[in-house]
């Protein structure tokens, strides 16, 4: 690569983290709300538990895997027969909802990322008192919904965890006149919590080489003669039978249309489609009306299909910890997907791998929040956030598209992809891949196991003495030998 190139690389690339990564395209690819599938959401889910078990007012797993959930006009002292049956009709309906490994989301942090969880629970439920079901706070939400378009509002939610509506706002001093606001469209002060936070901004700007590539490798894509986005690769997938992956929109030329952006990893060399690994093919278009604010254009989620011009990979990138490397482990360089989880639940613990915090993790803190993207005419409904743990930055510009996952072992469930977060870098917040199906279309994402090694025979005159389970045979001696 030229010396003009890594100049106008290195410039441009410190350009991008002082404007806090892509901004949005001028185009206004949209289409009108009459025209969007409606996706089930996973506040959709909690209605549907509540036709199921009255009262229910929301769910969350603490820091021991139990699931705790409200119910609303709970006994005071309700007898030990009354809670068992109870728990049996939640666990029954949860189950018959989000499906019969939900319990299998409750586990905790890794002490050592390669090892066993400090914790596996099975269906440990523990029931308390709320003040509200999910059906008044459903209802009360609609309203909250409204404050989305008002200047320095970042989020809505319906918090599970405080059994409680919630409103993000970026400054203090807006508090009273957004409750007044709440009141006067019905929303009780008591029901709700406003609280203070940083704003969310999109994080595009693993940096080597990859063939085949795998998920949270650098990747580039051009926008123009002179302009480019550095993004990170989300994960492989195949769609109507095309070999492709998926990324973030934004981190397209167009966001929110496809106009066949053009995508190296890790970068386009000068005078060259050397690194070229796909083009842009589907970029769902956003909406406007209906929900969608005025002056707003809105989505599900933040993803862009690209066609493979190389071959398909499988594995996300394995780094050599789980506390920022962006160094891939060579003797275990891959970490596999064996499922999807359409959305997580409050409390459960998940992880990324980012081209530029590399492998990070935390717990979810917000589900399906509906968030107004900083500096950008831009609202994203139903979306997740992850806090990290420590001091430690779990998301910065570059990560755009880093795949978000849980972890067993050596195999992960894939949540979806990361977009944005905060400009201090303690969270991230990511499209859960539900979402991304309903806008993308049916995928493909978890792929057969490599085959097993032919196991091996002993030359002419031996015999095997140890073999491993696969009939490998590991050491092999002189026919008349004793074994060792």
């Amino acid at each position: 690569m030229s010396y003009f190139r890594w100049a106008v690389i290195t410039a441009m690339a410190g350009l991008a983290i002082l404007v806090g990564g892509c901004a949005t395209t001028e185009g206004r690819n949209t289409q009108d709300q009459s025209s969007i599938r409606a996706g089930i959401t996973l506040d959709d889910k909690f209605l549907k538990i509540a036709e199921k078990i009255p009262g229910f007012g929301g769910m969350f797993f603490d820091e021991h895997g139990v699931l705790n959930v409200y119910i609303k006009a709970l006994e005071e002292q309700p007898n030990t027969s009354a809670i068992s049956d109870l728990e049996a009709r939640i666990a029954k309906a949860i189950k018959e909802v989000m499906g019969k490994n939900f319990f299998q989301q409750a586990r905790g942090p890794y002490g050592d990322f390669a090892k066993e969880p400090l914790y596996k629970r099975g269906e440990d439920i523990k029931i308390i008192k709320g003040e509200y079901d999910v059906l008044q706070l459903a209802e009360w939400r609609k309203s909250l919904d409204k404050m989305l378009g008002v200047p320095g509002v970042v989020f809505t939610d319906l918090d599970e965890q405080k059994n409680r509506l919630k409103v993000g706002i970026e400054d203090s001093t807006t508090q009273g006149s957004i409750e007044a606001q709440l009141n006067n469209l019905g929303v009780p002060s008591k029901a709700m919590i406003i609280e203070v936070v940083k704003p969310i901004r999109f994080q595009a700007t693993l940096r080597d080489r990859r063939r085949p590539v795998r998920r949270g490798s650098q990747i580039e894509a051009d926008t123009g003669w002179f302009s480019y986005k550095i993004c990170t690769f989300g994960f492989n997938t195949i769609r109507n039978g095309r070999n492709g992956f998926v990324t973030n929109s934004h981190c397209t030329e167009t966001q929110g249309g496809s106009n066949g952006t053009d995508f190296h990893q890790p970068y386009d060399p000068w005078y060259s489609e050397g690194n070229k690994i796909g083009d842009e093919n589907v970029d769902p278009a956003y909406f406007i009306g209906g929900d969608c604010p005025a002056g707003k254009r809105c989505c599900f989620s933040d993803t862009a299909f690209i066609a493979y011009t190389v071959r398909r990979g499988e594995d996300i990138a394995r780094t050599t910890n789980d506390n920022g490397s962006i160094t891939l482990d060579d003797s275990n360089p891959a970490i596999r997907i064996v499922s999807e989880t359409e959305e997580p639940v409050d409390g459960i613990f998940l992880n990324k791998v980012g081209r530029t915090t590399g492998w990070a993790f935390g717990n979810v803190n917000g589900t399906c929040r509906n968030i107004q993207v900083k500096d950008t005419d831009i609202i994203f409904f139903c979306q997740f956030r992850v806090v990290g743990t420590g001091d430690n930055r779990v998301t910065d510009n570059g990560d755009s598209g880093s795949p978000v996952f849980g972890l067993s072992d050596n195999e992960a469930s894939l949540y979806g992809i990361l977009w944005g977060g905060p400009d201090d870098g303690s969270s991230f917040v990511f499209s859960p891949i539900g979402s991304i199906e309903e806008e993308l279309g049916p995928l493909t994402t978890v792929f057969p196991p490599p085959p097993e090694p032919e196991p091996s025979s002993c030359p002419r005159g031996q015999r095997c003495c140890e073999d491993l389970p696969n009939g490998t045979c590991i050491l092999c001696i002189p026919q008349n030998a004793e074994c060792p």
